[in-house]
């Protein structure tokens, strides 16, 4: 890594400008590769991954400006710093240079002082913003697995039979899932989605275990714990954003279940014989409105039905092909629609299995968004 974080490529047509160019660098320890043409150099920078590249404009084959657009337009080499070398002086190549991305240009009759000065700001400069570019990712890692932790695994309460699929887009999710014991038999569970995907709502994670075991008890109804969630988080972390939430709360002892929406995607539900349904009950989104108020509903259940709770990460691969050939609120009856065939078809799996094939089954393998599925049997 030290390495190329030292290393230049050096592309020109010409064996006695790039050996003038390499003695001078070698001089000052760099070290130098030399490439004779375009795609010489598009080939060695994709190997070596050089912390500068000194490109010549004019040569044989694709030119300089072609070769660094080519650069720029890999995601694996568009960092690469690259300074442009010609003959030319005029402004116009100068600003097509810099337009197409290199970071500085340098004119062939440049003297060796200038030529070192300039690879010498240049190479500082890359292997800073890499430093910084490990630290950051370094540092979303260290949240991503602070937030991992906070998520509840299934093995952490067997009683609450519930099984998990979860992804997040980026380091730190928006998505997240809470599971809360609230008396013998009693359990509450939360799927809920950040307005987002900055670092910024991976704080939301922790503030809202915490607030949820203090109003998911016996004393509080689910309409009053959406409520209260509300009114902590529009005042605190949420006064410039929103989640959506889906809150279940199943008596097993009572054979009750009681359910509210918050802005959030119906849950799915599996009785033990019977169609496949939606468990449907809109209410605001949490954090947006300090005295939003919620309602909820409730439906009798057996041991062995199942509800399936997500967020729109689950759907939203099949959106941009919806949107196009069914107009208006078509498209999400459509997919609405689609995932309860695929929850038809696969709801005689084991508990364990059902969250990842359904997400499998829904395209939502590789999504453009977190997806979180949870499964919860009565």
């Amino acid at each position: 890594m030290r390495e190329a974080s030292y290393t230049v490529l050096v592309v020109d047509d010409s064996r006695a400008n790039r050996a003038f160019l390499t003695s001078i660098l070698e001089e000052d320890g760099y070290r130098v590769l030399e490439a004779a043409d375009g795609e010489a150099c598009l080939t060695t920078a994709a190997i070596e991954m050089p912390a500068l590249i000194m490109l010549d404009v004019v040569m044989p084959g694709i030119d300089g400006f072609e070769t660094l657009h080519r650069l720029k337009a890999d995601p694996a080499m568009k960092r690469i710093a690259v300074i442009m070398l010609t003959s030319l002086g005029d402004q116009e190549s100068k600003l097509k240079a810099f337009d197409f991305g290199a970071v500085d240009y340098i004119v062939k009759s440049a003297n060796e002082a200038e030529v070192r000065a300039r690879v010498r700001v240049h190479v500082h400069l890359a292997n800073t913003q890499q430093e910084l570019i490990a630290a950051r990712a370094e540092s979303l890692q260290q949240i991503a697995t602070a937030q991992q932790s906070l998520l509840v695994k299934p093995a952490d309460v067997p009683d609450a039979r519930f099984s998990i699929y979860y992804r997040s887009l980026h380091e730190a999710g928006g998505d997240f899932y809470d599971v809360v014991p609230v008396s013998d038999g009693v359990y509450f569970y939360l799927m809920a989605d950040v307005a987002g995907h900055d670092v910024g709502t991976s704080y939301v994670t922790p503030a809202v275990k915490v607030l949820l075991r203090q109003c998911a008890t016996p004393t509080y109804s689910v309409e009053e714990s959406m409520s209260y969630l509300n009114s902590m988080l529009e005042k605190t972390i949420l006064a410039d954003n929103y989640l959506t939430a889906f809150a279940l709360r199943v008596n097993r002892r009572a054979g009750k279940a009681v359910y509210l929406a918050a802005g959030h995607p119906p849950a799915v539900y599996i009785p033990g014989t019977g169609p496949v349904s939606l468990a449907e009950c809109e209410n605001p989104f949490i954090g947006m409105l300090e005295d939003s108020s919620y309602h909820s509903s409730s439906m009798d259940v057996q041991p062995g039905d199942r509800f399936i709770l997500y967020t729109d990460g689950l759907v939203e691969a099949m959106l941009g092909e919806d949107h196009l050939r069914t107009p208006g609120n078509d498209a999400q009856n459509d997919l609405t629609g689609r995932l309860v065939e695929a929850v038809t078809r696969l709801r005689g799996l084991p508990l364990g299995e059902l969250p990842g094939a359904l997400v499998h089954a829904m395209g939502a393998d590789n999504p453009d968004d977190d997806v979180a599925v949870m499964v919860v049997e009565v």
